[in-house]
């Protein structure tokens, strides 16, 4: 619910105007919530489902535009969007965002497609290279490959030794992957074939709840937890639903492009002076000529 989202989720997501509601300052430069909005508006829906599940990919997006934002006044006020040649690529850049953007307008499928028997066919289609392999949801206290390493595992196995030790408040403490760490050492789900190779026994005979001996790898030692595990199976068309729509609406956009330009094409004779090409490459530098 919204009331349990991180701040700047709820500002931005809410839809609201925020302009004189700054979400941060970089020195005399402010962020709002229209700024960041615009920020995150190219991105796709799965990107801005891992913003509204990660709130720190979030913060890292403000920060970067702040600092874009800090970049760009300095830029402009040194004139640097008038030299020519950013000014060239300045327009190259529109122009290709207009022509970009024009396409998939074109070529965009209706909204109602797929219809529901193409989505079934697809589905049925599709069913063995849909089939999900063995998964595993993971935890890990990571120590890596450096001077003192030794004593540093060591320990975390102290730690863990220990009467009612706490796998996520040691990983936090001692684990030296900072993403995981600061997730109590959790990975989260990863299928058997995205393991490393030398952890999959290790992984494979864990029981629900229990953890690993170190694992030595070429970064460093893996001390792994199982939190889950699922069988192999494969989707029911209603969990495979939403990856199949956006594959047959992605296969159909493309489908229209093409068939979209080669129409354009059709009309309007393509004619090429490829002998005359070569006089728009810059000059050869000429040869150094000093002994």
């Amino acid at each position: 619910m919204m009331k349990h989202l991180h701040p700047l989720l709820m500002l931005v997501f809410a839809g609201l105007s925020l302009a004189d509601e700054p979400l941060g300052r970089l020195g005399s430069i402010e962020l709002t919530a229209d700024d960041l909005r615009a920020s995150i508006q190219s991105l796709s829906e799965g990107q801005i489902a891992s913003l509204r599940a990660d709130p720190a990919l979030l913060e890292q997006i403000a920060r970067t535009s702040l600092v874009q934002k800090l970049i760009l006044q300095e830029a402009t006020e040194k004139k640097w969007p008038e030299q020519p040649h950013i000014a060239a690529r300045v327009e190259r850049a529109r122009q290709s965002v207009i022509t970009e953007s024009y396409l998939e307008s074109i070529a965009e499928p209706p909204k109602d497609y797929p219809s529901e028997s193409e989505v079934k066919s697809a589905y049925e289609a599709s069913r063995e290279s849909l089939r999900v392999p063995q998964s595993f949801r993971l935890a890990q206290i990571f120590i890596a490959e450096a001077p003192g390493a030794s004593q540093k595992l060591a320990k975390a196995q102290e730690l863990l030794a220990g009467k009612d030790a706490d796998f996520a408040k040691i990983a936090a403490d001692h684990s030296q992957e900072p993403t995981s760490a600061s997730r109590g050492g959790e990975i989260g789900w990863l299928t058997e074939t995205q393991i490393e190779a030398a952890l999959l026994p290790q992984v494979s005979d864990l029981k629900l709840f229990a953890v690993s001996g170190p694992v030595k790898l070429k970064d460093g030692w893996h001390i792994l937890k199982l939190l889950d595990a699922r069988a192999p199976h494969t989707p029911t068309l209603e969990q495979a639903r939403p990856q199949i729509v956006k594959q047959l609406r992605q296969e159909k956009l493309r489908t229209n492009s093409q068939a979209y330009l080669a129409s354009l094409l059709r009309q309007h004779a393509l004619e090429l002076n490829t002998s005359a090409l070569t006089q728009a490459l810059p000059r050869e530098p000429a040869p150094d000529s000093r002994p």
